[in-house]
């Protein structure tokens, strides 16, 4: 769930090694020398790109310590005339989808936290309280409100990042080519 949105400039040297995915590809993208393995685009920002022509790309990348485990997408394209292009449909798509994960995460950890703070309940208030169910389900829901509350926070964070792209962190192709594993590249 950690994840970068960095915005980052060059030379578009190729875009290849693409495979189909769902509303767009997924591509190797060398910029400057850089090559940006497993780079999510929209059909849109694929057919924009050309090579040898200078963008600004800004994007949303994983950032994990295990090098083949990032990847990312570009969320928007500044071409060299000034054209701004933004897949702005990431910014409402990718909330509501953690949502709907907050969702699901809140009743599977509300059954098995209630199942998992039975012994707990009975050990702290002890065995001859007659509301032990009570307890327990109250400490079922605030550990399944606090499970999904995480996952309502990272989505309201990426609603609210991608208000303003340009207060993205400028960063260099090469640098973040390096956050990749060389077996991509």
């Amino acid at each position: 769930m950690k994840f970068d949105c960095v915005k980052f400039s060059g030379k578009v040297d190729y875009v290849r090694h693409t495979d189909r995915i769902s509303g767009g590809y997924k591509a190797n993208v060398s910029i400057d020398g850089a090559v940006i393995p497993k780079l999510q685009l929209t059909n849109k920002f694929y057919e924009e790109l050309e090579a040898g022509e200078n963008v600004t790309l800004y994007g949303v990348f994983k950032n994990k310590s295990k090098k083949e485990e990032n990847d990312g997408f570009i969320y928007g394209l500044e071409k060299e005339s000034g054209e701004k292009m933004f897949a702005t449909h990431y910014r409402y798509q990718v909330p509501i989808f953690m949502a709907f994960t907050a969702a699901i995460a809140f009743c599977l950890t509300f059954v098995a936290g209630w199942f998992a703070s039975i012994l707990p309940v009975l050990m702290l208030f002890g065995k001859d309280d007659p509301n032990y169910m009570y307890n327990t389900t109250v400490f079922a829901t605030i550990e399944a409100s606090m499970v999904a509350a995480f996952f309502l926070w990272r989505a309201w964070l990426m609603f609210s990042v991608t208000a303003d792209p340009e207060s993205w962190e400028t960063i260099e192709p090469a640098t973040l080519s390096s956050r990749f594993s060389k077996f991509y590249k």
